[in-house]
């Protein structure tokens, strides 16, 4: 990617997301990109954010687009990662809870989940 196209995954527009600002509280309005993976056969990057569940920018960059927020009815809460199977093109992801959002998780709840 040149400097010309560079990467945008937020909407600078929204309100409170351009510049300056503190990012842990405003990151479910902004998002929190916290897994990516290139498909190498169209160029496109497919990011999982945290809040807006998975989006594609393609090889021209620009704003990420939406391409799913749900599944069966259920709305994603916590979109944490993804990979490509490059030879299909099937795209897996992990959305790690149906009720809390990643700003509701905090290191007392992650670390009860483990221990029990």
């Amino acid at each position: 990617m040149t400097s010309s196209n560079k990467l945008r995954v937020t909407i600078s527009n929204r309100d409170g997301c351009g510049g300056p600002h503190d990012h842990h509280q405003m990151e479910h309005v902004c998002g929190r990109p916290l897994g990516s993976c290139f498909d190498e056969t169209h160029g496109d990057l497919y990011i999982a954010d945290a809040y807006m569940g998975l989006l594609r920018v393609g090889p021209e960059g620009g704003l990420a687009t939406k391409i799913a927020t749900h599944a069966q009815g259920i709305p994603f809460r916590f979109t944490n990662s993804l990979d490509i199977d490059q030879s299909s093109g099937a795209i897996y992801f992990t959305d790690s809870s149906t009720q809390y959002q990643r700003r509701y998780v905090n290191d007392s709840i992650l670390l009860s989940f483990l221990i029990n």
